[in-house]
């Protein structure tokens, strides 16, 4: 069986009957929102479990794995701090398509595309992150305080912009491209940042 620390602590969790990853995550989600405090990170023998990672190891057999770090926090935390980080994502996001559309205009293709397909990947995170915030504002997990007035809900387009500049570069229109991620994907990204603007300082039930 894994050592397995929680925050910085040896944990009592009996592994014994836990078979693989999944079954071990299944039970730190449990065990820490019973404490009144949600998983902010993992790690397996030093590598960070992202969604993409859980997927992948969630068959993982326990007898082979050597080490589990678990980070826990308060959801008050883990809300502000995605606040936080949602903001400063989309931030560097606007500024890297300004950089990707100067490049396709000016003929500088390789360098512009390989900025887009580094927006793609940050947008991807961004839009997944952003998306639980919505969801948990929705649900009434998060209360804005009063005074502040009801944030306005994003733009919903989201999913028909990028399927219109997926198409634009299967089809290596460049200058499609560049206006479409100027003139609708910033506008577009630019809604999401106002809503997050707007929930910042918002209390946690």
């Amino acid at each position: 069986m894994p050592r397995l620390t929680i925050d910085g602590n040896e944990s009592g969790l009996d592994l014994s009957g836990m078979r693989d990853i999944s079954a071990l995550m299944d039970a730190l989600y449990e065990s820490t929102a019973a404490g009144g405090r949600v998983v902010c990170r993992v790690t397996v023998d030093g590598r960070e479990l992202d969604a993409g990672a859980e997927k992948a190891m969630a068959e993982t057999g326990l007898s082979e794995v050597g080490e589990v770090d678990v980070t826990t926090g308060t959801a008050s935390e883990l809300y502000k701090s995605g606040i936080e980080g949602g903001l400063a994502l989309v931030n560097a996001i606007c500024a890297d398509i300004g950089r990707s559309t100067a490049s396709l205009r000016q003929g500088e293709f390789e360098g512009g595309l390989s900025m887009y397909m580094a927006c793609l990947a940050s947008m991807e995170t961004f839009f997944q992150l952003s998306g639980a915030i919505l969801s948990g504002y929705q649900a009434g997990c998060f209360v804005v305080p009063e005074g502040r007035g009801t944030p306005g809900a994003p733009s919903t387009d989201t999913a028909e912009i990028l399927s219109r500049l997926f198409e634009a570069q299967r089809q290596e229109d460049w200058t499609l491209m560049a206006d479409l991620l100027e003139y609708e994907v910033v506008p577009n990204l630019d809604g999401w940042k106002a809503f997050l603007e707007n929930l910042r300082g918002a209390q946690v039930k």
